[in-house]
């Protein structure tokens, strides 16, 4: 079962904690830098498991710090676990560190170290690990955060500590990146990319804005140096995306023209009521599209229709519960990728909210030509179509979890992205784009307008190619 198929959502606010059914909290691997702000249970078993671990797993599968990192303004921490670039090709000053932040919401960021991007893999058996040759710590410095609080070993004080809106997700982002940067002052040069999937399709968009404003007011020697951000298979814009379930099913021919017709008639009310602000009843909603999908197409997963099982994420769960602006950043790079199989938050419906985006670089990018990728061996890895900042990328033999499925392929994706090498090397690369007149606004007509939770993402992920 994958993690976040039970909490991914249509709402941007949630008037209840989400029930992390598949996210349950675990117990640590390593630690270095407890934070006296950790919950008393937590640093007790990160401290009895620091000997253990080093004994069982192998030396390179262990984060170079693990900890907590204090939230100031929640009197609480959020836990981190970081890996060194094992080869890097920049000097240490200028080489990339990325923030990896899971979806959910309410999944531990563990979720992606361990089964998707981390040097090491769990095993089905919950017990052992095996080497990941396509982790993503090869060229990059590598960030796990459980985020929001709440989730993971982020232990929240109470339950009314648990936040319940983005732009309190996004301070909180903030604060535990100011306080891994106190650790190691030297990483603070370096470039520094927001990654993540599925729901940090709002996280990283929130975040990355709010890490702009919060720029434009700090000293030099404080800022965080923001170069780009990267969102795999993300629920971005609930109201354009739930609209595309149907559609992608028919034109695969999974369900019939009579089935699609039941399939928009349920989409058509998850709509209505994202647009209402009813955030629960929308998220409710949306889980009956996908619940009825799941039964019309008889498949093991909608995260990816070619997988004759769940991803295996189970394993991972048991091993971690086991006792052992211009002046700034006037070109913020964008990256958008989805794995071509996900029937969830594919690429049709990432297409989707961007036709529907007024914005003055838009007629560029959908000008622009769609070139095929392949790897540096010849096979094919997907299709890249980018103008200005701007890389929208579809990854072939993947669903959702695209580093899962295809992992030499991703990592080629990041690394190339990243180091603008490959197919995101300078041919393309243009003159920037240029920012939209005032806030970002839908092309009338289309999806009946925007609530002003779905116009703040709109808004802050634009802020993040050009300067609104």
């Amino acid at each position: 079962m994958h993690p976040e198929s039970h909490c991914s959502s249509s709402r941007c606010r949630r008037s209840t904690p989400c029930r992390l059914r598949h996210c349950r909290r675990p117990a640590c691997v390593a630690d270095s830098s407890a934070s006296p702000k950790a919950p008393p249970l937590a640093r007790l078993v990160l401290v009895l498991l620091i000997s253990a671990a080093a004994a069982v797993f192998p030396k390179e599968a262990l984060p170079t710090k693990s900890g907590y990192l204090p939230i100031p303004p929640a009197n609480a921490s959020l836990f981190f676990a970081f890996y060194e670039a094992t080869d890097p090709v920049t000097p240490p000053a200028s080489t990339p560190l990325l923030l990896w932040l899971q979806g959910g919401p309410g999944c531990s960021g563990l979720v992606g170290n361990f089964f998707e991007l981390d040097p090491y893999f769990v095993n089905p058996d919950g017990e052992t690990l095996s080497r990941n040759p396509f982790a993503w710590n090869r060229r990059f410095g590598l960030l796990f955060i459980d985020n929001p609080l709440g989730t993971g070993f982020s232990a929240a004080p109470s339950p009314a500590d648990i936040p319940t809106n983005q732009s309190v997700v996004a301070a909180h982002i903030l604060a535990a990146l100011q306080s891994f940067y106190a650790l190691d002052p030297s990483l603070r040069a370096q470039p520094f990319f927001l990654t993540g999937e599925s729901y940090a399709g709002k996280y990283i968009p929130a975040a990355g804005a709010h890490i702009l404003d919060a720029n434009a007011g700090l000293p030099e020697a404080q800022r965080v140096n923001l170069r780009g951000v990267a969102i795999g298979n993300g629920l971005t814009h609930p109201v354009a995306q739930v609209a595309t379930h149907a559609d992608s099913a028919y034109f695969l021919g999974l369900v019939n023209a009579r089935q699609k017709r039941e399939l928009e008639a349920l989409q058509s009310e998850a709509v209505s009521l994202t647009l209402a602000e009813r955030w629960v009843e929308a998220s409710d909603a949306r889980g009956r599209v996908l619940s009825r999908l799941q039964n019309l197409t008889g498949l093991a997963t909608l995260y990816d229709y070619a997988k004759q099982r769940g991803y295996a994420t189970d394993a991972v769960r048991a091993f971690l519960n086991r006792a052992e602006a211009e002046s700034l950043l006037r070109r913020t790079r964008v990256l958008l990728y989805q794995g071509v199989r996900d029937l969830r938050d594919g690429v049709v419906s990432t297409e989707a909210w961007l036709a529907g985006v007024r914005w003055d670089g838009l007629r560029a990018f959908l000008d622009a030509q769609r070139t095929v990728w392949r790897t540096g061996d010849g096979e094919l890895a997907g299709y890249v179509q980018r103008s200005g900042a701007l890389s929208h990328v579809v990854v072939y033999g993947a669903g959702h979890l695209v580093p899962a499925d295809n992992g030499r392929v991703a990592q080629e994706m990041i690394e190339g992205w990243v180091l603008g090498t490959g197919p995101f090397g300078r041919g393309g690369d243009g003159d920037g784009i240029r920012s939209a007149a005032g806030c970002l606004t839908e092309h009338p007509g289309r999806h009946g307008g925007m609530s002003k939770c779905v116009q703040a993402n709109y808004c802050a992920i634009w802020i993040l190619v050009g300067r609104i």
